[in-house]
């Protein structure tokens, strides 16, 4: 992630009269919806990958069938550059008294899926620093109550100065 990318985002006024910020505005980023895994082939396609949208949406389809498998069995799964996902338990507030107390239905609230970006030098993805790779572009709008956020088709990554 070399060169900067641009993030649209909008502002939205907080009408919450009891929140502290009430009437103050905030930026959003501007989501312009989930990419499907075809979508994503589709994408990486256009980037120049030399497989065919078919093949690389089975490749897709099996990493995503494979990782929480291979997260269940106690093993976290790296993907370098992307990051790793691994399990956790959510355990209730307090705990068990000793080992013969606990019971799980009790003491445990769940398992929880856990994804972690990749944080080494070279794809650092990390909330903080994926922010030095993005700017926030100038072609903002302001999101009034009622109106819906225009969208807009996804482009293949364009560099920018």
């Amino acid at each position: 992630m070399a060169d900067k990318m641009i993030m649209s985002y909008y502002l939205r006024q907080d009408k919450n009269d009891q929140s502290p910020t009430h009437t103050r505005w905030f930026a959003y980023v501007d989501r312009m919806g989930l990419l499907t895994t075809r979508g994503l082939a589709e994408y990486l396609i256009s980037l120049g990958v030399e497989l065919d949208r078919s093949q690389l949406e089975k490749i897709i389809i099996q990493i995503a069938r494979a990782i929480p498998q291979i997260v269940a069995q106690g093993y976290s799964v790296k993907i370098a550059g992307l990051g790793v996902f691994s399990a956790y338990i959510a355990n209730q507030k307090g705990g068990a008294e000793s080992p013969a107390k606990f019971n799980v239905a009790e003491n445990i609230k769940g398992v929880r899926f856990r994804f972690r970006p990749d944080s080494s030098d070279l794809d650092n993805l990390t909330s903080k620093a994926y922010g030095k790779h993005v700017s926030l572009g100038n072609g903002t709008y302001v999101l009034e109550k009622g109106n819906k956020a225009p969208k807009y088709p996804i482009a293949a990554y364009q560099p920018q100065p």
